[in-house]
Parts: structure tokens; C-alpha cells; sequence
């Protein structure tokens, strides 16, 4: 009688989680609690606000990080953050060309030059 070998190698499916943090979000986990502490440290020491105006400004890029989790990466497609930045960095420039604020030049798609070789 033979045995059966099962593979129990679960590591590779499995995402490390904290609170509603997961996968890569962990690193704007990280990135947040640096910023935190360095606008905790920041107001603290140069600002010279007292303990808890130093806490309210260190706890700003915590709630920013939270919020960005939870309206663009929390249970969305794997991209879809990535996504709505260049829509909105695409509305933002076409509404900057229109306006004649600045000289903006799309060219989305290689649109326009079409009546030139690409070779000429």
C-alpha cells in the first residue's frame, strides 16, 4: 500500500493580514507609521505644540493611509487604484488643455500624427 503525499505548502496563498490591511497594502501600513512619527516628532519638537495638538498631527497620515485602504484597495480589483489615478490624471490634464491655462499636448494613443509614416 502506498501513501499518499498531500502538499501542505500554504505559505504561497496566504497574505499576511493586519486589521484591514493585506497583501501590499502593508505598505502604506508602514509608510504611514513613519510619517506619523516623524509629524508626531515634527510638531512636537519644532512646531512646539504641546502633546496632543503633536498627536492629532501624527495621527493625519495614519487616517490618510485608512482611508486610501478602504476606498481604493479594500475587496477592488488588483489594480484599481492604479486605475482611478491615471483616469484622474487624464481628466485633470485634458480639463488643464481646455481651459488654455497651459500649453498641454495630449497625445493618448499615438492619435495624433496619424497622416505621418512612423518611419518619415
Amino acid at each position: 500500500m502506498e501513501r499518499i503525499i498531500h502538499p501542505n505548502d500554504n505559505a504561497r496563498e496566504a497574505k499576511a493580514t493586519i486589521w484591514i490591511f493585506e497583501g501590499s497594502s502593508l505598505y502604506v501600513l508602514i509608510v504611514a507609521i513613519a510619517l506619523a512619527l516623524a509629524a508626531f516628532r515634527y510638531c512636537y519638537d519644532g512646531l512646539g505644540l504641546g502633546a496632543w495638538g503633536s498627536a492629532a498631527g501624527g495621527a493625519a497620515p495614519l487616517v490618510i493611509a485608512t482611508v486610501y485602504v478602504v476606498t481604493l484597495k479594500l475587496g477592488k480589483p488588483k489594480s484599481y487604484d492604479i486605475d482611478c489615478f491615471r483616469s484622474l490624471g487624464v481628466r485633470l490634464t485634458r480639463g488643464v488643455s481646455r481651459s488654455g491655462l497651459l500649453l498641454v499636448r495630449l497625445e493618448l494613443h499615438g492619435l495624433s500624427n496619424k497622416g505621418q509614416h512612423p518611419y518619415s
